[in-house]
């Protein structure tokens, strides 16, 4: 053997051991890299993303699933059920305000259902040329393939979740909506028949039908941080000067310092205030 041969021969052999360590590294990574990516579809990932929310129950309307949580009260003693409806731009799991409220609350003996709700889609920045040709292209195939299927108004999804209190025998409810969730909420009490026990309002801007808000006769909860946006803060202050005109007394206002739209860091006062608040307005008086 000449010796070219026998260098080119040593190098492949020196690099032998190198190989087999990245393969056999590459075998111990292969079933964590498929556990976190959920398999090789969207549709796997998105199983393995819900099958990690608490308490995941998916609600059939018009023959259809929404996404949607229901948590069992833990105190033993039933004191109702809260339905929360989250934010424009956020989702039924929204860990800001929406998902610390729902594990919370049930300690206290309220059972708490998020699901998820419609809000229209803000208009998109145009783009210039052929880029923004082919985005309206790709925009027009998907909008066609989500008008397959007709769509559930957020009245239907909330009926739903509503009939699903009423079949565990809860009585009284209570609705409380962050930032556009709030308006929703208020219009959802104006149409459905099932009576609604109160409303709490997180961090929400002026409201659509200020007239129907003053002239609701359920207790009221208006709550927002002092690092909110200066709208909501000036929606609240409409508000509580609206309802002292109109002498409804059931409204509360509540400000928390320090506090911004999505209480990061704040949780902990917020479901504080709003568990005192549910019990003074409607444990106190039963007792």
């Amino acid at each position: 053997m000449r010796p070219v041969e026998i260098i080119l021969l040593g190098l492949v052999l020196s690099a032998l051991p190198i190989s087999v360590a990245v393969a056999e590294g590459e075998d111990d990574m292969a079933p964590a890299d498929t556990e976190m990516m959920g398999g090789d579809t969207e549709d796997s990932q998105m199983l393995r993303v819900i099958n990690t929310v608490e308490g995941y129950q998916a609600l059939t309307v018009a023959g259809q699933e929404v996404d949607a949580t229901y948590l069992e009260e833990t105190l033993g003693q039933r004191h109702g059920a809260i339905i929360l409806f989250h934010d424009q731009g956020e989702q039924f799991e929204s860990y800001g305000v929406i998902t610390p409220l729902r594990h919370q609350m049930p300690q206290y003996g309220w059972s708490t259902l998020s699901l998820a709700l419609d809000f229209p889609s803000e208009s998109n920045i145009l783009l210039s040329g052929s880029e923004g040709q082919e985005s309206s292209a790709e925009e027009s195939e998907s909008s066609e393939s989500k008008q397959a299927l007709p769509n559930i108004s957020n009245q239907q999804r909330v009926e739903t979740a509503l009939a699903l209190l009423q079949a565990k025998d809860i009585k009284r409810i209570i609705f409380l909506g962050h930032g556009r969730g709030g308006g929703e909420a208020i219009n959802i009490m104006s149409t459905i028949s099932t009576p609604i026990f109160g409303l709490v309002l997180v961090s929400t801007s002026a409201l659509p039908a200020k007239e129907e808000f003053v002239a609701m006769g359920q207790p009221i909860l208006d709550i927002y941080g002092a690092q909110d946006m200066a709208s909501v803060a000036k929606a609240v202050k409409d508000r509580k000067i609206a309802m002292k005109r109109a002498a409804n007394t059931n409204y509360s206002e509540r400000k928390i310092d320090g506090a911004d739209h999505d209480f990061d860091g704040l949780q902990p006062v917020l479901i504080s205030t709003i568990h005192g608040w549910l019990r003074t307005t409607f444990l106190k008086q039963e007792q």
